[in-house]
């Protein structure tokens, strides 16, 4: 039972000895020592006046780790405010255009002009000036294409692809392992998200690549530090290598690392 671990955190947190709880409740100092102490327990009257004075229920009095429940809603009640004061993301994105019939259209960032959305991506003018589109079944949502560049993401998304996102409204909302399009203060990232904004108050970006992996290694970011994020709905790719090519190239990369491993044993001897 938590019933007397409960007892003692809730009368510490309210700031009360032992003594002036006596005095609010008229409860014997030794009665509640006993009670926080599990030596005895509670009458029922006296069960539902702690309850009450503490503000809480007696199934919770009686079930629950209050300790555990006050940290948590304290740690949510500090991240929905870290939200709401973030100046950097908001629920839409800051500028979109749209065509004649008033739809969203698909503004196209290449690589090129990566460095300007960084800067630009607020500005009307410089989002105007890139190139904007519509596909089929893409409607009902506001998406931006991407160009990704180099071979973080390989094999799932190579050099030269174009990745379609469509704009998430809520940091919150990010689902771990998708791939997403992250716009933050160091640069825009095509990686796949480790959602922790609840546990830590993070977020982590992953790489999917197996033979360039020390050199992509998993980034934290701050949430305050992120401007944009868009949702990987699509991909557009221009590479048709062959099966037989991608089994022998994983074939030749598993003896690689086993040669490799040999070569670090026989110098190890």
């Amino acid at each position: 039972m938590n019933l007397p671990g409960n007892l003692k955190f809730l009368r510490k947190r309210s700031g009360k000895t032992q003594d002036a709880l006596s005095s609010a409740l008229k409860i014997g100092r030794t009665t509640i020592a006993n009670y926080e102490a599990g030596i005895s327990e509670p009458s029922v009257e006296n069960l539902i006046a702690l309850a009450g004075f503490y503000g809480v229920s007696l199934d919770d009095l009686l079930s629950k780790n209050m300790e555990e429940v006050v940290l948590s809603n304290e740690k949510d009640i500090m991240l929905r405010s870290a939200f709401a004061k973030q100046p950097g993301y908001n629920s839409m994105p800051m500028v979109v255009t749209v065509d004649n019939s008033g739809n969203d259209n698909i503004i196209y960032v290449p690589v090129k002009a990566r460095a300007g959305y960084l800067i630009g991506y607020g500005d009307s003018e410089f989002i105007e000036s890139l190139p904007s589109f519509r596909l089929p079944g893409l409607s009902n949502a506001t998406y931006r294409m991407f160009e990704v560049e180099g071979p973080s993401m390989a094999p799932n998304v190579l050099h030269g692809d174009r990745v379609i996102g469509e704009w998430v409204e809520h940091l919150e909302d990010i689902r771990d392992n998708r791939v997403y399009v992250v716009v933050h203060s160091e640069g825009v990232a095509i990686k796949r998200i480790v959602n922790r904004l609840k546990e830590r108050g993070k977020l982590y970006l992953k790489s999917d690549t197996v033979v360039h992996r020390h050199e992509f290694p998993t980034v934290e970011i701050d949430p305050a530090d992120v401007k944009e994020v868009w949702y990987g709905r699509m991909k557009i790719s221009s590479d048709f290598s062959e099966p037989a090519e991608v089994y022998h190239r994983l074939a030749n990369l598993e003896m690689d690392m086993l040669e490799m491993k040999q070569q670090r044993k026989d110098g190890e001897k």
